[in-house]
């Protein structure tokens, strides 16, 4: 049996797929930003701020350029940059 890692901070994917193969690895809220759909999903961002802001958050994006440009936009909402 396998035991889920407990992490109480949202961790945040690229896509789905990442997504489906962290949840066999971790329990906690798992965010996807769906690439660069983040960049006009106002609503997401919003949550990516909140809990940011409350519980942390983790960032796991691919060490690619579309990766780094990600994580920078996800560090610029966290900072209260524009959404």
């Amino acid at each position: 049996m396998n035991q889920l890692i407990k992490l109480n901070q949202a961790v945040i994917v690229e896509g789905k797929y990442d997504k489906i193969t962290l949840c066999n690895v971790v329990d906690t809220l798992i965010i996807t930003t769906n690439g660069f759909s983040l960049f006009k999903d106002k609503e997401k961002c919003e949550l990516i701020r909140t809990f940011a802001q409350t519980t942390g958050i983790i960032v796991l994006t691919d060490s690619d350029s579309a990766g780094n440009i990600i994580r920078a936009h996800v560090k610029n909402i966290c900072a209260g940059g524009k959404v």
